[in-house]
């Protein structure tokens, strides 16, 4: 059941538990979080669930241990949750999606242990738990845990309307985007013709997935009304079940030449620190992790105000656009003033997202370092 990567002599050890992938944003979260945790003082289990892989293995520190439970259902997984809390004892526990959230509930009730566990909410949820059976579970199973942490003040406030959870026990933690290489990751110079530097057509970026989330239809769309007044070019980082359609609107659209869905990237932020602009069109967030990236690349910004997160990253509009989400006119309009009057965030607006602030947040939250 367990792969460990070292034995780990840290006196204070948290769980981290969740299906986790070899890469993704909830997975780079953890490759981030638990080297901070290591320079604190905390070794992490990083607790697989399902067919999960080990996220980022090359970037866990030596302290780091993973372990896989290979469950089938919840229930299974949470008798197979109890049985690693009884042997491994971890000081506290994270999980950080909603399906880990109710395994481990169930499975610190069945192993009958107070060890303090906290429960991530990473998206809005109104908008991702959507079944009848999922929302009643989350409504009755999460007050269970010692607390909630939310990405946002927008999905606490969420948590809190669309499911009536207690507002005094969702703490709110940002993502720790700004990692300790990001500066080395700025100056990296990305491999496409149209970030060279001297270019002179203007570069508009955007990154996520290819999902209806996302609204890079609307994105095309706005694209198209800027490009019949201005030369500029889009370039969208990505990969996605919605790749097929957003090609449809691109031909549909006659921008061929200066479109391109460029696929999937390793690490976007060179792409961002070499970019005109950087647009997020998305329908609805949890945080919106790559404004936050572009914020510390110092790129120019437009995104959607919808919920949650674009607000408060970029404080209200202070450090770049903010448009309603779904409005073609309204993001087209936002983009032409931006590249005509460009506006570079100041280089400290995203210390809030540092690796080694928000990884010392979790640990006082959890009670293993005092506040």
């Amino acid at each position: 059941m367990a792969e460990s990567l070292s034995h780990s002599q840290y006196a204070k050890r948290i769980a981290l538990v969740g299906p986790f992938k070899a890469w993704g944003g909830i997975e780079r979260s953890i490759s981030v979080l638990a080297p901070e945790f290591e320079d604190q003082g905390v070794a992490s289990d990083i607790v697989v669930l399902r067919s999960g892989e080990a996220p980022y293995p090359d970037l866990l520190p030596p302290s780091t241990t993973v372990r896989h439970l290979h469950n089938r259902t919840k229930m299974d997984g949470a008798r197979r949750f109890a049985a690693y809390l009884r042997r491994e004892r971890p000081d506290a526990v994270v999980t950080t999606q909603d399906h880990s959230a109710k395994v481990a509930v169930l499975g610190r009730a069945l192993a009958r242990m107070r060890v303090p566990l906290y429960l991530k909410v990473t998206n809005t949820a109104s908008q991702t738990i959507r079944r009848a059976g999922q929302r009643w579970a989350t409504r009755r199973l999460y007050p269970w845990a010692n607390g909630m942490i939310a990405v946002s003040g927008g999905v606490r406030d969420d948590l809190i309307e669309a499911f009536g959870l207690p507002g005094d026990r969702i703490h709110v933690i940002y993502n720790p985007i700004v990692t300790r290489d990001f500066p080395r990751r700025v100056d990296e110079v990305p491999e496409h013709p149209w970030l060279v530097p001297g270019t002179r057509i203007p570069v508009i970026l955007a990154a996520g997935r290819l999902t209806r989330q996302k609204g890079f239809d609307v994105l095309v769309q706005a694209f198209a009304r800027l490009r019949r007044q201005r030369p500029a070019r889009l370039l969208i980082l990505g990969e996605g079940k919605e790749r097929d359609a957003l090609e449809g609107l691109v031909r549909d659209n006659a921008i061929a030449d200066d479109v391109e869905l460029f696929g999937f990237v390793d690490d976007p932020v060179p792409y961002m620190a070499h970019a005109d602009l950087f647009v997020l069109s998305s329908r609805w967030e949890g945080l919106g992790n790559v404004l936050v990236e572009a914020l510390a690349a110092r790129c120019p910004l437009v995104a959607t105000d919808c919920p949650s997160g674009p607000r408060e990253i970029l404080e209200q509009g202070r450090h770049g656009t903010l448009v309603p989400p779904d409005d073609v006119a309204a993001l087209a309009a936002a983009m032409g003033r931006a590249l005509d009057a460009p506006h570079r965030p100041a280089a400290e607006a995203a210390d809030r997202f540092r690796g080694d602030r928000v990884a010392r947040r979790y640990l006082e939250t959890v009670g293993l370092r005092d506040r």
